[in-house]
């Protein structure tokens, strides 16, 4: 029955009968709980203490937000419609300019900070009219001007226009946060968002000359004069208070975060104290300009001026032709308002302390938005800076946020009958120190931050925005972001990762007869004279001719030092995407590295089983069809007179079925018909072909291979080829060619698989060996099962898999030995086995044999020691295959 408080408080039973299920002061607001109230809602004599404490505490926060949106709204709202509507013949269509923007002001304010008290997960956020959007505001003015003119319908047709771009943004606002695409508008570019920040600035700059002299601000001449001669008196004051706040700010800004708010309220009565210290009455300050003029109206809630902003809008008097005109600067509007909230919201929750829910603010923002829109009003946000002021004078919670709310709403009715008592000076120096802030914040301080062509790209938006307006700054964002990324792409964007031999690197043909691989490692026939460049990023008509040169400057360097390539292998498998000029490009540059380099093969990767990623089709460009078979994946074929001949002494015939041709091509290990066989004791080299597209750079590294093995001895080629063809199928034939085929068979792996074994080693190690046959789907082992046996694959294939979150899998052919290294050092089995093919045939060396072996004849036991050796050895170079990975050297 205890019931603590926040301060760690603990209540008496009594007391604590009274909160269950009611309502509790936490410090933050009245929290609701899930019981009704009981004693006829009749509070103890600590709930009513602790609400007063909490009232008074809240008293100075609600003073200094209200005051603030006050103080803020005086400026803003004389900047919405431009000072030459006032200063037309007409003159202003309503009353009160001043007065009617500050309303607007406030309207949206106070709508805002309704909406953010209950459907913001902060208890300490502060609503405010989006000001950072008072130059979109004189845009869609001027635009409605040239249609309508000043009167009283232009007015209707820009509250329209205003509340139409307020429900489009709430709009956005909502859809991105209830499809949680919050994170979108981080794919603007800095840059261009930077340099709309600098012009905004800079715009507010301009903003405040008009306000602070009321006349119209050109960049002429007479524009000058206009300004800065003629109305000296009025923006010298502006200056001296800006300059002042600034020398403070730079002394003791970080120290007193509450400076400039009291600063702006304290330049009123500073005024008024200098005018009667030289003796200047009101009456002579109000007729040179010193303050807004004075509005007609009591201030009653029944005078009709009060209601004016939910009244002007007259559907009859709209010009439609106005609105599709505004359709870009509200599309500007909309993108420029996307950016606040994923600014501040961050801000605020790490000067709060408070983990965000990005998508429920942006909700929030949308329902202020839209409400505001709906009834004509202008954008709304939650202020960064007021919210962290108010959070500072220890606002918090839902009571104190409508108390915001209320004493804006009683500013609402009243504050226009103030605002004529303010001095422009005022607003004109809150204006100049948001401008320049923002130009600082936009142009300035960037500087550093960005290159040399983001940062003209910044200036670009800021003079553009001052010269031709919102409309005009939008394009030069589009153009300098596209220029941007165009010229980055070319200049940082470099489209070789690297270009080596192939001398470290390894294929997945790893168990080639001796022969064939002392060819591949000799330096003047072998891997020496493949040379391997790889790719990357997205290559495109910008940088498609670097690519090209450096490939041809490669080639030339390699050529000159007598390192002529054989096969050239262009890895594009980390390439992004191609363009189709750059995909032309590149099939033009196979046939200009095969004609003036020598290069007798060029193989390209892609990477990928659809090709390269590009529309143009770049594959049937690039490939050699004449002879080699798209499908075909090695230079060589077994032939068919070649299988047909006598295999031993007793002229064992072999039949060929199509199980034997589905064997092979699914060994995927690249061979097509390079050589041609002229007669069963004669094979020659008929041709290679000059180019091929493989999907992966193993692919492409087993054909080169191939290729370079073909050139020095065709025959030793087809014979590895048919060996390995033939032992699988014999294997799998053993009903039409009998015991002693497999066998051979088998001896024969083992030969390849043992160089240094002798044939009696070999009949030993063939007489410790158990043949076994598995079908489609069984299961050799699963992975973490006991290690205790190896097991050679003669027929068939079979998949490894890894059974984890990646699912990586391998795929096993004839010839290859599995589960050695579980057998040598007692490891548990690393990944699962199973069958792939249709039926394959292991032959099986079991723990027992294998120990016994080791004692009987340790030396033939080191020859399966040395397998083991040089199969990891293979895998570790092989995984390696990583271009310029310094990490991934062998050792």
């Amino acid at each position: 029955g205890t019931t603590t408080t926040t301060s760690k408080i603990e209540l008496d039973e009594e007391s604590a009968s009274h909160l269950d299920g009611g309502y509790f002061c936490d410090g933050g607001g009245f929290t609701k709980r899930m019981k009704p109230l009981k004693n006829n809602m009749q509070f103890t004599k600590y709930e009513v203490l602790q609400g007063l404490k909490y009232m008074v505490s809240q008293i100075p926060a609600v003073a200094i937000a209200s005051v603030l949106n006050f103080m803020v709204g005086i400026p803003f709202g004389a900047s919405y419609f431009p000072v030459e509507w006032s200063a037309s013949e007409s003159g202003f269509p309503v009353p009160g300019k001043e007065a009617l923007g500050l309303r607007m002001f406030l309207f949206a304010t106070i709508v805002g900070q309704f909406v953010f008290t209950f459907k913001s997960n902060f208890n300490n956020g502060v609503g405010l009219q989006m000001v950072e959007n008072v130059p979109f505001c004189l845009e869609l003015a001027r635009i409605v001007i040239q249609e309508q003119g000043y009167g009283l319908p232009a007015l209707s047709t820009l509250f329209f226009l205003f509340g139409l771009s307020s429900v489009v943004v709430g709009t956005v606002f909502y859809l991105l946060g209830k499809f949680e695409y919050g994170r979108v508008v981080y794919f603007f570019p800095s840059h261009v968002l930077v340099g709309c920040i600098g012009g905004i600035g800079a715009f507010i700059i301009a903003t405040s000359v008009e306000v602070s002299t009321n006349t119209v601000f050109h960049f002429t001449l007479e524009g000058v004069e206009e300004c800065f001669i003629r109305h000296m008196h009025l923006w010298l004051p502006v200056l001296a208070f800006e300059v002042v706040l600034r020398i403070l700010l730079k002394g003791f800004g970080d120290k007193y975060p509450l400076l400039a708010p009291i600063y702006y309220c304290l330049i009123t009565p500073v005024f008024y104290m200098c005018l009667g210290v030289t003796g200047i009455d009101m009456n002579t300050a109000a007729k040179a300009g010193y303050f807004f003029p004075p509005i007609s109206t009591s201030g009653s809630v029944f005078n009709k001026d009060l209601l004016d902003i939910f009244t002007i809008i007259n559907i009859g008097t709209i010009s439609w032709k106005a609105v599709v005109k505004a359709i870009p600067t509200m599309v500007s509007l909309t993108a420029f308002s996307l950016i606040h909230v994923p600014i501040n919201i961050p801000a605020f929750a790490i000067s709060t302390n408070v983990e965000p829910d990005m998508n429920a603010e942006l909700i929030a923002h949308g329902y202020s938005n839209a409400v505001s829109g709906i009834f004509g009003g202008l954008q709304n946000y939650m202020a960064y800076s007021n919210s962290v002021i108010y959070s500072k004078s220890n606002g918090k919670g839902k009571a104190s946020s409508l108390g915001i709310v209320s004493v804006s709403a009683v500013i609402f009715v009243y504050g226009p009958t103030m605002a004529s008592y303010v001095p422009r000076c005022m607003a004109g120096t809150l204006l100049l120190h948001v401008g320049i802030d923002l130009f600082i914040e936009g142009v300035v301080e960037s500087y550093h931050d960005y290159d040399r062509l983001e940062y003209s790209g910044i200036w670009l938006i800021t003079v553009v925005m001052i010269t031709f307006g919102m409309d005009a700054a939008l394009v030069a964002g589009i153009i300098a972001a596209l220029s941007t990324y165009a010229v980055q792409s070319i200049t940082y964007q470099y489209p070789i990762r690297g270009a080596m031999t192939a001398t470290r690197l390894r294929s997945s043909a790893w168990n080639r007869s001796f022969e064939a691989q002392e060819i591949l490692m000799d330096k003047m026939k072998g891997r020496q004279r493949i040379y391997v460049i790889q790719m990357q990023g997205h290559i495109f008509f910008g940088n498609v001719t670097t690519m090209t040169d450096e490939i041809k400057r490669k080639l030339k360097e390699k050529c000159n030092a007598d390192d002529k390539p054989i096969v050239v292998i262009l890895d594009f498998s980390r390439v992004l995407g191609i363009d189709s000029s750059a995909a032309q490009t590149i099939a033009k540059l196979k046939d200009s590295i095969l004609t003036n380099y020598g290069i007798e093969l060029v193989l390209f990767v892609t990477g990928q089983a659809d090709g390269f990623p590009c529309s143009y089709d770049l594959s049937r460009k690039v490939h050699d069809n004449t002879v080699v078979s798209a499908t075909s994946k090695r230079l060589l074929e077994p032939k068919d007179a070649l299988l047909l001949e006598e295999f031993d002494q007793d002229h064992i015939v072999v039949e060929i079925d199509s199980s034997l041709e589905r064997n092979f091509d699914s060994r995927s290990s690249i061979r097509a018909r390079a050589l041609s066989i002229a007669s069963k004791n004669t094979v020659n080299i008929a041709e290679i072909p000059n180019s091929r597209v493989c999907q992966t750079l193993d692919d492409a590294l087993v054909f080169a291979e191939d290729v370079l093995v073909a050139i020095q001895d065709p025959d030793l080629l087809q014979r590895d080829v048919n060996e390995s063809c033939r032992n699988g199928h014999r294997a799998r034939s053993v009903e039409s060619a009998g015991q002693m085929m497999e066998e051979r068979g088998v001896k024969l792996f083992l030969e390849t698989l043992c160089p240094g074994a002798t044939p009696e080693d070999i009949t030993h190690l063939c007489s410790l060996l158990s043949r076994e046959k598995y079908h489609l789907g069984d299961i050799i082992w699963e992975q973490g099962s006991a290690s205790n046996n190896l097991k050679l694959l003669v027929c068939g294939s079979l998949i490894s898999s890894l059974d984890d979150e990646n699912g990586a899998t391998e795929t096993i052919y004839p010839g290859s030995t599995i589960g050695e290294l579980g057998l040598i050092n007692g490891t548990e089995r690393l990944t699962t086995v199973k069958v792939l093919s249709d039926e394959a045939v292991l032959y099986n060396l079991s723990r027992e044999k294998w120990e016994t072996l080791i004692h009987e004849n340790p030396r033939l036991a080191r020859e399966i020691d040395m397998l083991v050796v040089r199969y990891l050895t293979h895998r570790i170079q092989h995984v390696s295959n990583h271009i310029l990975d310094k990490r991934s050297l062998p050792v």
